[in-house]
C-alpha cells in the first residue's frame, strides 16, 4: 500500500498545472479557449526553461504582435477548470513534462569564407527564409567558350549551397534575371519594380542576381594529343614530319591557371531595395579547363582545380548573403482569409511553429516608392507599409500555416512578419 501511495504521489508530482487567460471577444467562447489554452501552454513552456521573443507595434488605432517561443516545448495537457470573469476566459491545464533530450544543434548552419564577419543573433533567426536565384549574367561570354551551360550550373550550385546552410529555402529562376546588364555600362540597371514583380510571383522573401565579370585564362602547360583532341581554349603543335603527321600525334598548349570573379547582389523582394553586393574573385593553377565528362554542376566539375575554386567562391557568397538577412525580419505573404482564418505560404519547411504569433502588415496603398537621397528611381529605399493586426498560428502544414486573427480587416496579399526581441523568463 506504501508503494502504491509513492507511485500516486509521483504521478502527481510530474504533472503541473498552468493558467492562461483570453478575451472573450465576438468570435465565440472556442476562439476565447483556444487562445487561452494556448497562453497557458506558452507559460508552461516558459516554465520548462523555454525562451520567448516577443515584440508590440502600434500604428494609430492599430497594435501589431509577435512572439516565438523556442525551447522545451510542453507535453500533453488537459483541462481540469475554466471560468469566466469581467470579460475574460481562465482555464486551468495539467501539463506532462516532456523528457530531456540532447540538444542537437539543430539551428541554421553557419557558411563562412574568407570576407565573413563575426556571426550575429538576432530575434527570428530560427526561421527559414526563402529566396530565389535569378540569372547568372557573364559580361564577357567568349571566356567561357569551353563551359558547357555554365550559367545555369552557377544557379544550381547556389541554390545548393543556400539549402546546405539550413537557413533557407531556396529555388532559382531560369532564364531569367533580376536587372538588366548593357555592354556600355559597367553596373547593372537595377529595376525595383522587378524584383518586386518575380518576389511575388516565385513567393520569396529575398532576391538575389549575379555577374561573372572575369573568366580569363592565361600560362600555358603542355601535354601530348592525337588527332582531333583540342577543346576551345587549347592550340595543337605539330612536327613537319612525315611520320609524325601520319600518326597524328601532336604536343597542345592548354591554360595552366584560370580567374573566377563574379558580383553578388542582394534585393529585398518586399520593397525591391538592394541590401548589399559583395565581389569575390579567385586563380587557381593547374586543370581550368571544361572536359566534357566533368560539366558544371557535376561532382567530376568539383574535383578538377577550377571547379574547386567556383565551389569555394560560391559558399563564401552564400555565407555572406545568410549575414546579410540575417536580422532582417522573417516575412511571408498571406494567400487566404476565411473570416479570421487566415492562410500564409510559410510552414513547418521554414520552422513556423504553433503558438507563434506574428505582425500582419500591409503595403500603403497607392504609396509612392520611398526615394532615396540621389532621387535617382533604381535605388528607391522601399515602400511605405502600415500595421494591421496580429496573428497567432494555430496550425502548420509543411508549406503553409493557419492563424486567427481577431478585429483586423486582413487581406489576402498581406504579410504576416516577426519583429521580436530575445529574452528568457
Amino acid at each position: 500500500m506504501l508503494l502504491a501511495f509513492g507511485l500516486m504521489g509521483c504521478a502527481a508530482a510530474l504533472a503541473v498545472q498552468h493558467e492562461g487567460i483570453a478575451p472573450l471577444g465576438s468570435e465565440g467562447i472556442e476562439v476565447a479557449r483556444r487562445a487561452a489554452v494556448a497562453d497557458a501552454l506558452e507559460n508552461a513552456a516558459l516554465f520548462n526553461g523555454a525562451s520567448v521573443k516577443t515584440s508590440t507595434q502600434t500604428s494609430g488605432q492599430k497594435w501589431g504582435e509577435s512572439s516565438q517561443i523556442r525551447g522545451t516545448p510542453a507535453g500533453e495537457y488537459r483541462i481540469v477548470r475554466e471560468w469566466q470573469s469581467n470579460g475574460f476566459l481562465h482555464v486551468v491545464v495539467d501539463v506532462e513534462p516532456v523528457p530531456a533530450v540532447a540538444q542537437s544543434g539543430a539551428g541554421p548552419a553557419s557558411l563562412t569564407g574568407a570576407n565573413s564577419r563575426p556571426a550575429t543573433r538576432c530575434a527570428g533567426a530560427d526561421y527559414k527564409r526563402k529566396v530565389l536565384v535569378s540569372h547568372f549574367w557573364i559580361q564577357r561570354p567568349a571566356q567561357m567558350a569551353d563551359l558547357d551551360r555554365f550559367p545555369e550550373g552557377l544557379q544550381l550550385e547556389m541554390v545548393r549551397k543556400f539549402y546546405d546552410s539550413g537557413a533557407f529555402i531556396a529555388q532559382r529562376a531560369p532564364s531569367e534575371a533580376v536587372f538588366d546588364l548593357q555592354p556600355q555600362y559597367i553596373d547593372p540597371i537595377l529595376q525595383p519594380e522587378r524584383v518586386r514583380e518575380m518576389a511575388r510571383r516565385y513567393a520569396v522573401q529575398f532576391v538575389v542576381g549575379a555577374i561573372v565579370r572575369d573568366l580569363s585564362t592565361s600560362g600555358e602547360r603542355y601535354a601530348t594529343t592525337h588527332g582531333n583532341d583540342i577543346r576551345a581554349g587549347e592550340r595543337k603543335l605539330e612536327l613537319n614530319v612525315p611520320l609524325v603527321n601520319f600518326t597524328q600525334y601532336g604536343v597542345k598548349a592548354t591554360p595552366s591557371a584560370r580567374r573566377f570573379e563574379y558580383e553578388l547582389f542582394v534585393f529585398d523582394g518586399v520593397s525591391g531595395a538592394l541590401i548589399n553586393r559583395h565581389r569575390l574573385a579567385g586563380k587557381a593553377d593547374g586543370v581550368v579547363l571544361q572536359d566534357s565528362a566533368a560539366s558544371m554542376g557535376t561532382e567530376g566539375f568539383k574535383e578538377t582545380d577550377f571547379g574547386r575554386l567556383v565551389e569555394a567562391k560560391l559558399q563564401e557568397g552564400a555565407g555572406l548573403v545568410q549575414q546579410d538577412i540575417a536580422c532582417i525580419p522573417f516575412s511571408a505573404r498571406i494567400t487566404r482569409v476565411e473570416k479570421n482564418r487566415v492562410y500564409f505560404d510559410a510552414g513547418g519547411t521554414s520552422r513556423i511553429g504553433v503558438g507563434d504569433t506574428l505582425q500582419v502588415y500591409r503595403i500603403t496603398p497607392n504609396a509612392l516608392p520611398v526615394a532615396a537621397a540621389s532621387f535617382d528611381s533604381t535605388m528607391s529605399l522601399g515602400l511605405p507599409e502600415e500595421i494591421v493586426g496580429s496573428l497567432n498560428v494555430t496550425q502548420v502544414q509543411p508549406l503553409f500555416a493557419v492563424g486567427l486573427i481577431s478585429g483586423a480587416n486582413v487581406q489576402a496579399g498581406d504579410y504576416v512578419r516577426f519583429v521580436g526581441q530575445e529574452g528568457k523568463k
